[in-house]
């Protein structure tokens, strides 16, 4: 995930319409409230035979008063597909440097920070999915069969 924390900031108008225009192909929906902008924007990416399939999710996060205005761009799924091409890494990549581009030309000091996230439960070491299993849900060895491939493991 990319966090991108602009200050001073006057109006948000620009950054949203360089987002819906380039960054956001599926799902847009914006709120305005009395000292706040909240924006959710989907980007779904499917191409060419042979690629990857992602779901790109970017939240703004506008406080009129202070004058920040905070973007998270997250990775939300994705896969490797038979009828999908293209990086996600390169997609956030590329909107990030348009996002600083925009704020340098807009006066507004910011800083990019790259940010972990952490998995909710334990990470099925052969397919990657990540769930919470109670310890009812254990056997006897602590071993549990993944939500997601219905492969054994044991929890971390």
């Amino acid at each position: 995930m990319i966090r991108i924390v602009c200050r001073s900031v006057t109006d948000i108008t620009e950054l949203i319409d360089l987002i819906k225009e380039k960054y956001s192909s599926d799902y847009r929906r914006i709120w305005s409230l009395e000292e706040q902008e909240i924006g959710v924007f989907l980007h779904e990416h499917i191409g060419i035979i042979g690629g990857n399939v992602f779901t790109i999710m970017t939240l703004i996060d506008f406080n009129k008063s202070t004058k920040n205005c905070e973007v998270s761009v997250k990775y939300v799924g994705g896969a490797l597909s038979f009828i999908g091409t293209g990086r996600s890494e390169d997609f956030i990549s590329a909107m990030t440097k348009d996002i600083a581009k925009l704020a340098d030309d807009k006066g507004w000091t910011y800083e990019i920070q790259k940010m972990k996230i952490r998995a909710a439960g334990s990470k099925c070491p052969h397919c990657g999915a990540a769930y919470k299993y109670p310890k009812e849900k254990r056997r006897e060895d602590g071993s549990v069969d993944c939500q997601n491939c219905g492969k054994s493991f044991t929890p971390e």
